[in-house]
C-alpha cells in the first residue's frame, strides 16, 4: 500500500476504520468511565500512536520491510523501562534479560537492513516507534487498571488518532478502490491491538511486549518454510534466544 498510495495519507484512514470494527461492542459495555486522569491517559496514548504511527509509515516509505520489525522489536525495553517508572508493577530480573534476549535475538537477525535511510535517521526513527509502543501498552495498562475494557480504549484511541492523521494529511489522493485494501490490514490489526490489550489486563506490559517482538522472526521462519529453503543458522540460534526469553516470561 505504501508503495501505492502517499503514505501519510494512509494512516487516518487505517486508523478511523480499525475504531469502526470495534465500535459494535460499545452498546455492550456496562458503564463508562470517566476522570480526568483517565482523560490524561487518553491523550498520552493518542500522542504515542499518532507518534508511532508516523515513524512506522516513515520507515516503510524510506527503508525496508526489516527496518520495521527492528522498531517491533526494540519495544520490550522501552516497556521494561516505562513498566518501572510509571506503574507500581514491578520488573522482575526475568522480565528484563528476557525484553533484552528477545530484542537482541530478533536485532541479530534483521540488523543491517535499512534500505534507503541513512543510519543516524534510521536510529532515530526506530527509537522513537520503540518509545511509542511502549508507551501505548503501559498507558493502557493504566486504563485497564481503571475498569476501562477493549471497546473504550481502542475506539478512543484510534478515532481521535484518526481524527488528528486525517487533519494533517487529508487523504485526497485515495481512491475508492482502495477501500477493500484498508479495510483488509485493517482487521488484522484490529484484531492484534485486541489480542494485545486483552493480554495486558491479565499480565505485565513488560511481557506483552516481549512475546509480541518475536512477531518478526515469525514471520522470517514462516517464509523460509513457506519457500522450503534451509534456515541460516543465525536464525536458527535467535529462534532457540527467542524461545529461551520467552521461558523467562513465563516463570
Amino acid at each position: 500500500m505504501v508503495g501505492e498510495y502517499p503514505a501519510r495519507q494512509l494512516i487516518g484512514p487505517l486508523l478511523g476504520l480499525n475504531s469502526l470494527l470495534v465500535v459494535p461492542a460499545l452498546p455492550f459495555v456496562r458503564q463508562f468511565h470517566w476522570s480526568w486522569q483517565i482523560a490524561l491517559l487518553h491523550a498520552a496514548s493518542v500522542t504515542a500512536l499518532v507518534a508511532s504511527s508516523w515513524c512506522i509509515f516513515e520507515l516503510f516509505v524510506h527503508g525496508s520491510a526489516s527496518a520495521v520489525a527492528i522498531g517491533q522489536a526494540m519495544a520490550p525495553i522501552p516497556a521494561v523501562i516505562f513498566t518501572a517508572l510509571l506503574l507500581a508493577i514491578p520488573v522482575t530480573w526475568e522480565q528484563t534479560l528476557a525484553a533484552a534476549i528477545v530484542s537482541l535475538a530478533v536485532l541479530a537477525v534483521l540488523g543491517g537492513s535499512f534500505g534507503e535511510l541513512g543510519p543516524a535517521r534510521a536510529i532515530a526513527l526506530i527509537f522513537v516507534a520503540a518509545c511509542g509502543n511502549g508507551l501505548l501498552i503501559v498507558f493502557t495498562k493504566m486504563l485497564t487498571g481503571r475498569g476501562l475494557g477493549v471497546p473504550e480504549i481502542y475506539c478512543v484511541r484510534t478515532s481521535i488518532g484518526a481524527a488528528v492523521w486525517i487533519a494533517l494529511a487529508p487523504p485526497r489522493d485515495l481512491p475508492l478502490r482502495a477501500l477493500p485494501e484498508l479495510f483488509a490490514r485493517s482487521i488484522f490489526q484490529t484484531g492484534y491491538f485486541v489480542l494485545v490489550i486483552l493480554a495486558v489486563e491479565r499480565g505485565s506490559p513488560a511481557t506483552v511486549q516481549t512475546l509480541a517482538a518475536t512477531t518478526p522472526l515469525m514471520l522470517l521462519l514462516g517464509t523460509f518454510l513457506v519457500r522450503r529453503h534451509v534456515l541460516p543458522l543465525r536464525l536458527v540460534f535467535a529462534s532457540c534466544a527467542v524461545v529461551f526469553g520467552i521461558a523467562l516470561t513465563a516463570r
